[in-house]
């Protein structure tokens, strides 16, 4: 028997950063909302992305970092247990879900861990019940990526990478993202062979290929090995090993195979033909509202068709379009979104991270300045106190003098450009930083004052 049609102001669909934001944000608004999962409560970032990776590099980077100063002052470098750290990563993330449920309620929304689809623009099949609602906000994210290759089914994704209990000997890496670059590390580090295999002649795309260079080297060392300009063909199964074969002739013995050739939108589940939403390949299409084609209907997150280089596809992103639509909803603002500056960063070791303006394009444009520091540790303890020789950092200055871009490698590149976004969002000049404040020294931030 059909349960009774329940209806709500807002239902959001998916409960991942964008969804917690916009509840966050309308726990005031006595507005009765539906926040619908099938998956893990909390959404891929704090399950099987983000908040797990950073939890293992802390362990990781330690380990590589005491490695890095085998010789000059550390005499045994630090290794990992990885059933050890597994187990507490476990101990740690196991409870997330349950956790962000009680977070949505707590922020007076209604949870429900049943996949949703549309049956039209105010109603959706949650389950064996229908709800309505008034609005309907999209906020599925992505999913793994799955290639269409003879073998496909003896890959796993960087989903299941996290759940290892045991570490294989042999691992290949389908892919040169952001995704398999972190997890090589990670993996390698623990100890296991890592190689990577990628269709392009280099890996992490949207960052500098000049810092690019550095990461791959240094995971060269590592003991990581790439294996670029090849498109796999076949996985196979033989005896207790898989054997990865690629179009250029390349064969590769391994225990384990990881699907990382990117994400894609998860639009699978939501019936969206149906009611007409458009979507390309980049996901569902919105205007500056965040709508739809379809009044009434909204998108935030990473299932959101958007320009990269304006809005890429991050955790922060999606929780300040879920910041935007409580806003929105609640008339707080009227305006289209305009998105902030906003940082990016990969967590391989050595850490690249950049902001704003692309230093390759500003090169090739006369409107703007890069000044390179191509050897900061002979100009900052704290690079030469790391061993890491290979720090670089590059910034793009307007013809203002204002700074309006940075791209960084080294070991906290990270945290490093996360000290500029704040002179790049606030539009401010050399003078302003010089005049108007001292960071602590000989503190990473206090570096602005000389290398900017």
């Amino acid at each position: 028997m059909e349960k009774m049609m329940e209806k709500f102001d807002y239902a959001v669909i998916g409960s991942g950063p964008a969804a917690f934001m916009f509840v966050n944000g309308m726990k005031d608004s006595q507005k009765r909302i539906a926040v619908i999962d099938g998956g893990k409560f909390g959404g891929i970032c704090p399950n099987a992305g983000c908040e797990p990776k950073i939890f293992l590099e802390g362990t990781v980077k330690t380990v590589l970092a005491s490695r890095q100063l085998l010789g000059k002052g550390i005499e045994t470098p630090a290794t990992i247990n990885w059933e050890d750290l597994m187990k507490r990563k476990k101990q740690i993330f196991n409870a997330y879900p349950d956790g962000s449920i009680k977070n949505f309620q707590a922020n007076g929304a209604t949870s429900i861990q049943e996949t949703a689809s549309f049956i039209d623009s105010h109603t959706l099949k949650v389950g064996d019940q229908k709800i309505w609602a008034e609005k309907i906000v999209i906020a599925t994210g992505q999913k793994p990526n799955k290639l269409p290759i003879e073998g496909s089914e003896l890959t796993i994704s960087s989903n299941e990478v996290f759940n290892l209990d045991t570490l294989p000997k042999r691992i290949t890496f389908i892919g040169g993202g952001f995704v398999s670059m972190e997890l090589a590390v990670i993996l390698n580090a623990a100890g296991a062979k890592v190689d990577i295999v990628e269709f392009a002649d280099r890996p992490l795309m949207p960052f500098n290929p000049e810092h690019v260079k550095y990461v791959v080297e240094e995971m060269e060392q590592q003991g990581i090995t790439f294996h670029f300009n090849h498109g796999i063909s076949q996985v196979e199964k033989i005896g207790t090993e898989y054997q990865v074969t690629s179009q250029q002739g390349l064969v590769l013995k391994t225990d384990l195979v990881v699907d990382a050739s990117g994400r894609v939108p998860n639009l699978d589940k939501l019936n969206l033909d149906k009611i007409g939403i458009k979507t390309d390949r980049g996901g569902i299409v919105v205007d500056g509202n965040l709508q739809t084609n379809m009044a009434g209907i909204y998108a935030a997150g990473d299932v959101v068709s958007k320009n990269p280089n304006v809005a890429p596809k991050l955790t922060s992103v999606a929780q300040f379009e879920g910041e935007y639509l409580s806003g929105y909803f609640q008339g707080i603002t009227e305006k289209v979104i305009k998105y902030p500056v906003t940082a990016t960063a990969a967590f391989t070791f050595p850490q690249i991270a950049q902001v704003g303006v692309n230093v390759d394009e500003a090169r090739e444009n006369p409107d703007y300045k890069v000044v390179d520091h191509q050897h900061m540790a002979e100009d900052d303890f704290f690079y030469t106190g790391t061993n890491d020789y290979n720090a670089q950092l590059s910034l793009v200055f307007d013809k203002t003098n204002r700074l309006v871009g940075a791209s960084e490698v080294s070991q906290s590149a990270a945290d490093d450009i996360d000290n500029f976004v704040h002179l790049i969002g606030l539009g401010l000049t050399r003078k302003d930083w010089a005049d108007k404040y001292l960071p602590v020294f000989p503190a990473l931030a206090y570096k602005l004052r000389y290398f900017a």
